[in-house]
Formats: structure tokens, C-alpha cells, sequence
């Protein structure tokens, strides 16, 4: 996907998320890979649960949002 075809998405997090995606970052690059921006980290984290098929189904806040993430990476290493 061109990045002509992305759209702004503005978002926000708290600091200590934040920080983890600088330090993932940063890590990718000291450990010879590249400084990876924070909308790439997102993009891939939402592509991910695009794959593993996530269930939104009833889903009323972030933390039970979070428990789906985790049963339909669980299902997914199953596979």
C-alpha cells in the first residue's frame, strides 16, 4: 500500500506506552536492524490483529479488548 493511500490518525496513549514504542524503537536499531517509526510499530500491531482475526464481538473497553488480542494470538500459534 502506497503511502499516498494512508490517512492521519490521530491518537493518543499514556507516557509509559509511549516510551515502550520509543524503546522498541531504538532497540530494532541498536541491535542492527533500523529506527522504526512510531506510526510503522502501530500500523503492524493492527495488521497483526487483522490477520489473527480478532473478535470485537460485544467488546466494551480497552481491557477486554486487550483479553481478545491475547485468546486470538493464542489461537493463531495454534494453527
Amino acid at each position: 500500500m502506497g503511502k499516498e493511500s494512508y490517512l492521519r490518525v490521530p491518537i493518543t496513549m499514556p507516557e509509559e506506552m509511549f516510551a515502550y514504542l520509543e524503546e522498541m524503537s531504538l532497540k530494532a536499531k541498536v541491535t542492527k536492524g533500523k529506527k522504526l517509526p512510531n506510526t510503522a510499530i502501530v500500523r503492524a500491531a493492527v495488521s497483526a490483529m487483522m490477520e489473527m482475526d480478532v473478535d470485537f464481538t460485544g467488546v466494551v473497553d480497552e481491557d477486554q479488548l486487550k483479553d481478545r488480542i491475547m485468546e486470538a494470538s493464542s489461537k493463531y500459534e495454534e494453527q
